[in-house]
Parts: structure tokens; sequence; C-alpha cells
């Protein structure tokens, strides 16, 4: 983070400031129940009402294990044009250990009406009680449920976009990785959001984010693997980004990840693949929080809902 960098607004000031407080060492050490505990009344204090014209239903993946759980929005706006809905499939951030679509839900749901598109938020298995690769393959599931029965959801499994926030944004990525190694439905477009890609972090500390967050994070999602090197693990570790979806990646100013999302846009773009690239002056890590609060937050998401939606509108243009 640049010492001259400066929140956007105060908004921005204040979050970080509160992140700051409530993302601690000590939070850290804490046991993982009361880490969510905390989590749960953080997130809710930044909450706020969807816009109007969207509605959610749970929907429930069928898995071996079970059920997986996620919330499917749409954008009711659209009226009869909503048979046929493009759809974002989404991972929450949280460090792979914190969150749910209800933490999730008001970026989600503004993406959704932004967008013009259904989301479906997944509730994918958190760390530590399930290690890497439980959560990429909760996100499989979840793509082979659109393939398998997203038509008679009203969905359109040809106009497939994968997207994230931060630990959700790593997901996303290793998850187009493990369909092209081992072959899966078209994705249209990976949306990463200041991703979390490789365990380096820069110098710095904004918004609870530090090598320390980082490290406590990573160890929890590896369990007792050695991942680093696990290209669907930590998508910057893969030899190659051939054959892998057209890219938008979201970055901010004042997050010690940043560089995790600007290599990723920049290796993408030397293997020939198109990617757009958009860096929230003035914003720290989980920027998302604020999209109600901050006008360079939003600015930053809706930049993110128009490449989701020119990718969907241009594979409709390419197949009528």
């Amino acid at each position: 983070m640049n010492a001259a960098s400066k929140p956007a607004d105060e908004a921005v000031a204040a979050f970080i400031a509160d992140s700051d407080l409530v993302f601690t060492p000590a939070y850290d050490a804490l046991p993982m129940i009361e880490q969510r505990r905390i989590y749960d009344a953080y997130w809710q204090r930044y909450h706020a009402p969807r816009p109007a014209g969207v509605t959610a239903e749970t929907i429930s993946i069928g898995v071996p294990r079970g059920e997986l759980r996620a919330l499917l929005y749409r954008p009711s706006t659209l009226g009869s044009e909503a048979a046929n809905l493009p759809v974002v499939i989404y991972f929450h951030g949280g460090g792979w250990i914190l969150g749910s679509p209800e933490s999730h839900d008001l970026p989600v749901a503004r993406m959704c009406a932004e967008a013009g598109v259904a989301v479906l938020s997944l509730d994918y298995r958190l760390a530590p009680e399930h290690v890497f690769p439980d959560a990429l393959m909760d996100g499989l599931a979840a793509v082979d449920w659109v393939v398998r029965e997203g038509r008679s959801k009203g969905l359109d499994p040809d106009r497939l976009v994968v997207a994230g926030d931060s630990a959700g944004g790593n997901l996303a990525a290793g998850l187009c990785l493990w369909i092209r190694d081992h072959g899966g439905p078209r994705i249209l477009l990976q949306v990463l959001i200041y991703p979390a890609l490789t365990t380096r972090v820069a110098a710095g500390h904004s918004a609870g984010v530090s090598q320390e967050a980082v490290s406590h994070y990573v160890t929890a999602y590896f369990g007792k693997q050695d991942l680093a090197g696990n290209a669907y693990a930590m998508p910057l570790s893969a030899k190659s980004f051939a054959g892998l979806p057209p890219g938008f990646v979201a970055t901010a100013e004042l997050d010690p990840i940043l560089p995790h999302g600007e290599m990723f846009a920049e290796r993408l773009r030397h293997a020939g693949i198109p990617c757009g690239y958009t860096c929230g002056y003035g914003l720290p890590h989980t920027y998302l929080r604020l999209v109600h609060l901050s006008p360079a937050a939003a600015r930053e998401l809706a930049a993110c809902c128009a490449a989701i939606g020119a990718a969907v509108s241009a594979e409709q243009r390419r197949v009528a």
C-alpha cells in the first residue's frame, strides 16, 4: 500500500478503522465459533435492504454428502424475459473460514439487479472443518446443477459466469482451472474481486488484512496439506493460463493483496486471453461492504456488473 494513499471518503476511512479493530491477532486466536459470531455481528453493521425488483429463493443442490445450500437471486423486473436468464455462480469471501450467502446478500443482490442476471450464491463448506478441495468441489457441484437442472429453473447454462470476492475469487479462479484441465461446460467470464490467489502478501495492512491474517486463513484452508504450489488451491501458481475463460479483475488500492489480482490479469493477457481490470483508488479489501455507503465502492461493483452484462449480451448476439 502506498504510504501517500488515503481512503476515498469518510465512509471508507471509518470502515478501515472498524475492520482493523475487529480483525486482529487476538481475533485469529479465538475459537472458530467465536470468530464466526463476531464476523456475523460485523457484517450486519454494514448490511442494507436489497434493491427493489430482486427476489431470492433457497436452492438445495444434491451432492454425495447430502445437500449444498445456495440462494438464487433473480431480477424480477425483467418480467417475461426472465425465463432464460444468464447465471453467475458466486463464491462469497471470508478467508475460506467465514461468511455465507447471507453475509454477502447486499452486493450479490446489487449484482443481480445491475447486471440483469440470476446469481447463485453458494453456501460452500468452510474450513477448518472442511479443507481443500471441499469448497472447490461444492463449486463444481453447482456448475453441474446449472447444466443439469438450470433450464427448469429459468436459467441459461450456455451463459454461465463464475465470480467471487477475496477467498471467493480464489475459488472462482481455481474452478476455472479445474474445468479447463478436467472438462466441463464453457465459462463465459471469471470475475475476481480483490482475489486471494497466492500465500504471499505485500507490505501494508488495511481493513484487517495482513500477512498474519492471511496465514491464519490459509493454514485453516490447507489443513495439513502442502498446497502453495497447487494451482487449484492457489491459482497464481498455475504453470499455464492458456485455455482459461476471459476475465475481469477488480482490485483495491489500499489492499495488501492487490498484487494478486494485478498479476492474474497480466498472466491472462500474456496467454492471449482478454481480461478487463479496474483498481478502486482509495478503497480497501472487502469494499463490497460499502456499496451503499461509498460512491467509489459502488463504481467498482458497477464496473464488474458492466463486464458481466457485456459478456452475456455478446454471447446472446453470437448465437442469435
